[in-house]
C-alpha cells in the first residue's frame, strides 16, 4: 500500500469529495498494477519451474497458491481502502498503516480460514487397503461405513498394528477424502478475491461516507 495515500487523505476531509476521490484513484491503480505485476512473474517463474525443478512447491502449498493468483492485488486494494479510513478516523499516519496492516491481516486470516469451503469440494472413495487418497486442499476425510455414515477414521493405513481391527470396530468399508484438486484453483481465487474486493469496497465507502459528512 503506497504510504503517501494515507498521508494526503489525512488533509482530504477539507476537499470536495470528487476530488478526494480523484486523489484516491491514483494509489489505487498504482497498487493494483505493482501487486498484479508481482504475482504474475511469481506465476511465470513457478510455471517454467514446475516438473524441471525438484523443489518446486505444489500449486496447493498455501504460500504458493496466494503468491499465484488474485488475493494478493486484492488483499492490497483492501489495504489500501483501510489505511485511508484509517487515516480519516485517526488522523496520524503511522497509526493508519498500523491499523491497516493489522485489519489486512486480519482480513487475510478469515479468508485463510473459509479458502476450503469457498467452492464444493471433490470426494474421493478408496479402499481400505489403499488408504484416503486424493491430492489438494483437503477440506475433509474419513470413513464411510456399511450404512453410508461418515464417521471419524480411527486411523488412514491398516500397515499400522490394530488398523485393521479397528476400522472393523467402526464398520468401515472404504476411506473418503473432501478435497480441492487443481482444477478448483481459479474458482477458489476468484472467489477468495471477490470476498477481499467486497471488503475493500466496503471501507471505501465508508471512507467517503466520513468525507463527505466533513466537507461543508
Amino acid at each position: 500500500m503506497p504510504g503517501g495515500a494515507v498521508g494526503e487523505l489525512l488533509d482530504a476531509g477539507r476537499l470536495p469529495g470528487p476530488l478526494a476521490g480523484s486523489r484516491l484513484a491514483f494509489p489505487a491503480a498504482l497498487t493494483a498494477a505493482a501487486t498484479g505485476l508481482l504475482a504474475l512473474l511469481h506465476r511465470l517463474a513457478w510455471t517454467a519451474g514446475r516438473g524441471r525443478i525438484d523443489t518446486a512447491l505444489s500449486w496447493d502449498h498455501y504460500p504458493t497458491f496466494y503468491a499465484n493468483g488474485t488475493v494478493p492485488v486484492a488483499l492490497a486494494l483492501a489495504g489500501l481502502a483501510a489505511g485511508v479510513l484509517a487515516g480519516l478516523l485517526l488522523r496520524r499516519a503511522i497509526a493508519a498503516l498500523a491499523a491497516a496492516a493489522v485489519a489486512v491481516g486480519a482480513l487475510w486470516a478469515a479468508v485463510h480460514s473459509a479458502l476450503p469451503h469457498l467452492w464444493p469440494a471433490a470426494t474421493r472413495v478408496s479402499s481400505l487397503r489403499e488408504g484416503a487418497r486424493g491430492d489438494g486442499i483437503w477440506v475433509g476425510q474419513g470413513v464411510l461405513t456399511v450404512d453410508g455414515d461418515q464417521v471419524a477414521a480411527p486411523c488412514y493405513t491398516t500397515i499400522v498394528p490394530g488398523c485393521e481391527a479397528s476400522l472393523s470396530d467402526v464398520h468401515a468399508i472404504s476411506f473418503y477424502r473432501d478435497f480441492h484438486p487443481a482444477a478448483h484453483y481459479w474458482p477458489l481465487q476468484l472467489v477468495a478475491s471477490a470476498i477481499v474486493l467486497a471488503v475493500a469496497a466496503l471501507l471505501a465507502y465508508s471512507a467517503f461516507r466520513i468525507l463527505r459528512h466533513r466537507t461543508p
